[in-house]
């Protein structure tokens, strides 16, 4: 089938991309709105929590089904049923009148998607033509990038002017547009449908792995861990069952999960990069905007401002990308991506509690820069040699990697800086004492403002808590920082001359 060209081909990219912008965009839209949800509905803040993890969990179990159902299905037709249900299950989470019907429907909103985002990159990838898929690529790539840098913006000021049921009613018009120009555009290219019966054990194992996980990664800190009887139930429960979907999928000849796919040295090496590379991108996408929304004094749009150039870099640089990768290959660009990450968390290192909102924002331009040469690179990496029929798979597998390391690298991070928080605040507070002669000199201040006893012991120890929550912030950067620097040694595994590469053809069967 000739690869589409002119209008069509605009408004399949349209149709495409908009379905994954949305989608993305629901991952963070809620994270700030959580309050306003839980007060409204009458749970805590702690229970509103399960609006994002429900949601989180019912798109990880999806995703790595999405080869198995574009056999039965076909890809075209996939993709419009899972933007139906996308539509619908977003009406029912604004339109919930309880805080157990959100939930639910959340989950369902997330697993009747979870096949969204791999099919809108292998459409994209089999009806460009080839010296444009590339292209085709970066443009995807900045949209998955921006979507969840948005999130947290758009998200704060809906929820702050207007009502949060809009977070979710807003997907209803962009999702009929998209699946209009879906359906119109590719209704007849529709992708070889074959009758094959599902993993089931497979897919229960997936199921249990994920969503203990998730709970384990959700509300590990809240329960100190693996102290608690409850965590360490979801932490065994967790590994056993991800140890017997491996063993099941390499025993079987149909798995749910293509562990042969690790086989192929690019594509495996390109889930090593995604699994740190990502985890720690994200994890400092949530822990900038914590930071300034609990020590700085900024609200959810003020701290949305701040964090939003980190979309800046990949939107100028992302028509570029895709000839950069065919003419140099995705390593080199993976090493000024992993060099420019180090440098942002070095530069961040730096932070006090005097840093201006520029500084915040060129630290958060800095790492962008170091995404507009990751993502695009990274996915023609991950699928420079598969081809055929284990395209969608692959897709679905790599996707899945990368929804669940988000969820990982944002606990590990949000750990790290609470309990290095708490270690600086009790090393400071060491030499707080009533003899000290700064902390004398501190209460004789206050009390010209009349502020004595008690209020003065509040704002010296909101004082301590900011300072070590900065001191943190830089740990965590600084440790973040040798992390790329430690990838930098990886990527040769990767490599290929640029001679040697070549976008996959995804017609051609291994």
């Amino acid at each position: 089938m000739k690869p589409l060209s002119g209008l069509p081909l605009y408004l399949m990219t349209l149709g495409l991309s908009l379905g994954t912008f949305m989608l993305v965009l629901d991952y963070s839209i809620a994270n700030v709105s959580i309050p306003y949800i839980a007060g409204d509905l009458a749970v805590s803040n702690d229970q509103g929590t399960y609006v994002i993890t429900s949601f989180a969990v019912g798109n990880a179990i999806a995703l790595p089904t999405t080869g198995w159902l574009t056999k039965r299905v076909g890809a075209v037709k996939l993709i419009c049923i899972s933007l139906i249900f996308f539509i619908i299950f977003s009406w029912l989470c604004g339109a919930s009148v309880s805080f157990e019907m959100l939930v639910l429907s959340r989950f369902f909103q997330g697993f009747c998607s979870g096949p969204m985002v791999p099919l809108s990159q292998s459409l994209l990838v089999m009806n460009y033509p080839p010296q444009k898929k590339n292209t085709a690529l970066a443009i995807w790539s900045t949209i998955v990038v921006a979507a969840p840098v948005l999130g947290p913006l758009l998200g704060g000021w809906i929820s702050f002017d207007y009502k949060w049921p809009w977070i979710f009613y807003i997907n209803i018009p962009f999702g009929i547009l998209s699946l209009g120009l879906i359906w119109m555009i590719l209704k007849q290219r529709e992708t070889p449908i074959q009758k094959e019966s599902i993993d089931w054990v497979g897919f229960l194992l997936l199921a249990v792995f994920v969503t203990c996980l998730q709970v384990l990664l959700d509300k590990g800190e809240q329960y100190d861990w693996f102290n608690s009887n409850w965590m360490r139930f979801f932490g065994i429960t967790s590994f056993i069952s991800f140890t017997f979907l491996l063993l099941w999928s390499s025993t079987i000849s149909k798995p749910l999960i293509e562990l042969k796919l690790f086989k192929i040295r690019t594509y495996a090496v390109s889930i090593l990069y995604m699994a740190v590379a990502y985890g720690i991108y994200f994890g400092s996408v949530v822990l900038i905007p914590l930071w300034l929304q609990s020590n700085m004094g900024y609200n959810a749009i003020w701290a949305g401002i701040a964090v939003a150039p980190i979309g800046v870099a990949p939107l100028l640089i992302s028509l570029f990308m895709g000839k950069l990768v065919t003419k140099f290959g995705p390593t080199p660009l993976l090493f000024i991506s992993f060099s420019l990450f180090s440098f942002s968390c070095f530069y961040t290192t730096n932070f006090d509690t005097d840093v201006s909102v520029g500084i915040v924002s060129l630290s958060r331009l800095l790492l962008g820069c170091g995404v507009a040469f990751f993502i695009t690179p990274l996915f023609s990496l991950s699928l420079q040699d598969v081809h055929g029929e284990r395209l969608p798979s692959a897709t679905g597998i790599f996707h899945f990697v990368r929804a669940m390391i988000g969820g990982v690298g944002t606990s590990v991070v949000t750990t790290m800086w609470i309990r290095r928080t708490a270690y600086h605040h009790a090393t400071i507070g060491e030499n707080v004492t009533s003899y000290s002669v700064p902390t004398s000199e501190f209460f004789a201040e206050m009390s010209k403002y009349g502020l004595k006893g008690k209020q003065s012991l509040e704002l010296l120890n909101n004082l301590l808590q900011n300072q070590a929550a900065v001191m943190a912030i830089n740990d965590c950067f600084f440790v973040m920082g040798w992390a790329f620097i430690a990838l930098l040694f990886f990527l040769p595994l990767g490599y290929k001359k640029a001679a040697q590469y070549s976008f996959p053809d995804p017609t051609r069967s291994k």
